[in-house]
Formats: structure tokens, sequence, C-alpha cells
């Protein structure tokens, strides 16, 4: 597929896809150059894209990322569960702490409601 549908797939850029490729987050062979030098990414590609984007928004650096993803389509599936149940473990602390501090913020939003009304 080319970029442009990759693109829609993913919800990205095709800046950021191209950011991406140039930062070698690909594997050999998911992306190949044409003659007339259109990228042509394989449908694996889709998923390679969602994992860094749920990688990034768990804080994951993008060095990080690809050196988890590094030998992905090679490495054996209990390697990636693996990968992917730590990846978990750091999203389900994330939404653990971003939970405590929507608590935080509604509290605030609570108290300083509460002494508006005993200001009036």
């Amino acid at each position: 597929m080319r970029i442009g549908e990759l693109a829609r797939r993913t919800g990205l850029a095709t800046s950021a896809i191209r950011f991406y490729e140039q930062r070698d987050m690909f594997s050999p062979g998911q992306v190949e150059r044409r003659a007339n030098g259109y990228r042509d990414y394989g449908p694996s590609a889709v998923r390679r894209l969602e994992l860094i984007q749920a990688g990034r928004a768990a804080g994951f650096s993008l060095d990080e990322m690809r050196d988890r993803m590094r030998d992905w389509d090679t490495m054996p599936v209990s390697q990636r569960v693996d990968l992917l149940r730590e990846q978990l473990e750091v999203i389900e602390e994330r939404m653990q702490e971003l939970s405590r501090g929507r608590e935080t913020v509604r509290a605030a939003i609570a108290g300083l409601s509460e002494s508006d009304r005993s200001s009036v």
C-alpha cells in the first residue's frame, strides 16, 4: 500500500510515517521503494505503527520503541508477548497515574466551588 493509504489506516500524517521510516522503525521488507520512488508498505506496517503509537503514548521514547521492535518480525512469539506485556504494564501504570491526577483536579474544583459558594 502507498503512504497515503497507510496514513488513512493509522491516522498518522505522511510526514510522521516518513519520520518513523527515517528512524528505522520498520523492519526490512516492510517498506519497498519502487522504481518511481514511491514507497510501498506491507500489510504489517499498520500494526507496527499502531504499536509504536501505543508505546509512545505510554511514555516510551522512539529509541526505546526501535530497540524493542528491532527484531520483531524474527523474534519468537513468546518474546513478542513478553514485550507487549511489559508495554501493557507501563500503560496500566500510566492510566492509574492519570486517574489519580483526575481525582486531584476534581477535588480541587469541588473545593474551589465550595469556597466560592460560601463567599456569597
